[in-house]
């Protein structure tokens, strides 16, 4: 099989060319599993740990289209595809428990209802938007005294990112793919057409390379002398252990997109306990490290988490606080993905920066890398590429 792919230095034809994707999060995996589907089967992944180690297997692994613009929802929709294809065709165990995002301004409204066109048009048709009173019927322990409305995604819900990890390795290897874990990568250096990796499990050569490496994407990039803009955001989520088994309770988002500050997030996980954290689209912390030991969350989120959980559920005072973890939102400064050809560097394609949505997004980030390696064309209406960063 040929596969017409145009080469970033001449920009003419060329046979299948050797792919080495650096991490074996979901962006990486699903950038090889979109390869191997059009039949490159000259993948290498390489992992500096294994598959799902990183950010993947610490998201709370949501997978929904309440977004407010349409390509925001275009390519949310297209994740929604993949994760049921694999939910059908390779048993991925999904919860369809379904996505409340919560509106407290009139405008949130006619936001809402442009979404569900955008939806619609893509093809999603079981959104709704709810009252205060409709909440209050299908989930009376949430406060709704200061709602308008919600946006509610009845089909959609949550994976295991660790799961979807393991998933995709294994599928991306039964197509004919290799995955390396603990091959952290070096060195790297490109004579010609050709780069050659120095890793901690040998020398790999290939004439694209992906930076997938999540938080370490930035370092990865330096390594390829092919820079982003990356802001690795410490993020975290904890249990709470319920005084009382509550109704099933949807993953809450209490955050609208844009609004410049985070928002509480909660969801059911057994009838006696909730998962909560915090969350934003938007690069408003400090950078940290890739590097940053990872353990509990910090008191001072924690504590930020239970005072907006006390005013969004009735009963709060019977809450107790359970086991917590964090994690990294590898972000970029527009709080988009960069997905597709680095500008400056010949050979490279990046598939990184969707830190806070990666789990939902890694399809179509996934999509547009390979598409930039066969030299297809997208119908994706965002703009991803590294060229809008500028010099």
């Amino acid at each position: 099989m040929f596969i017409a792919i145009f080469s970033p230095l001449t920009g003419v034809p060329m046979s299948q060319p050797r792919v080495v994707v650096i991490g074996a999060g979901v962006l990486g995996l699903f950038t090889a599993y979109e390869l191997t589907a059009a039949g490159v089967t000259d993948v290498v992944v390489l992992e500096a740990s294994h598959p799902g180690d990183g950010s993947s297997g610490r998201s709370v692994g949501m997978v929904e289209t309440q977004y407010l613009t349409f390509p925001d929802v275009q390519v949310r929709a297209y994740g929604r595809e993949v994760y049921a294809a694999l939910e059908r065709d390779h048993d991925l165990h999904f919860v369809h428990g379904g996505y409340l995002r919560l509106g407290r301004q009139q405008a949130d409204i006619t936001a809402f209802e442009k979404s569900l066109e955008h939806q619609k048009a893509c093809g999603v048709d079981d959104a709704v938007i709810l009252s205060p009173q409709d909440i209050a019927e299908r989930w009376p322990h949430i406060v709704v005294d200061d709602l308008v409305a919600a946006q509610f995604g009845t089909w959609d819900g949550y994976v295991d990112g660790y799961a979807v990890s393991q998933l995709l390795a294994g599928i991306v290897k039964g197509r004919g793919a290799t995955v390396v874990a603990r091959a952290e990568v070096l060195s790297a250096q490109r004579t010609g057409d050709v780069w050659r990796l120095d890793t901690a499990q040998g020398v790999f050569e290939a004439e694209v390379v992906v930076n997938a490496a999540g938080p370490w994407a930035g370092h990865v990039g330096d390594l390829l002398d092919a820079p982003v803009p990356l802001l690795p955001q410490l993020h975290g989520a904890l249990t709470i252990e319920l005084g009382a088994p509550q109704p099933f309770t949807p993953f809450v988002m209490d955050y609208v997109p844009g609004s410049g500050t985070d928002g509480v997030y909660f969801r059911s996980e057994r009838a006696d306990q909730l998962i909560a954290g915090l969350h934003t689209d938007e690069a408003i912390k400090d950078p940290v490290s890739p590097d940053v030991p990872l353990g509990a969350m910090g008191m001072d989120q924690i504590e930020r988490v239970i005072t907006l959980l006390s005013e969004r559920l009735v009963g709060a005072d019977d809450m107790e606080i359970g086991r917590s973890w964090s994690g990294i939102y590898p972000m970029t400064p527009d709080h988009q993905p960069i997905a597709g050809w680095h500008r400056d560097a010949p050979g490279v394609v990046c598939a990184l920066g969707a830190g806070g949505s990666g789990i939902q997004l890694s399809p179509a980030v996934g999509r547009l890398a390979a598409d930039a390696i066969l030299g297809r064309s997208s119908d994706f209406e965002i703009d991803w590429s590294h060229e809008r960063f500028g010099d």
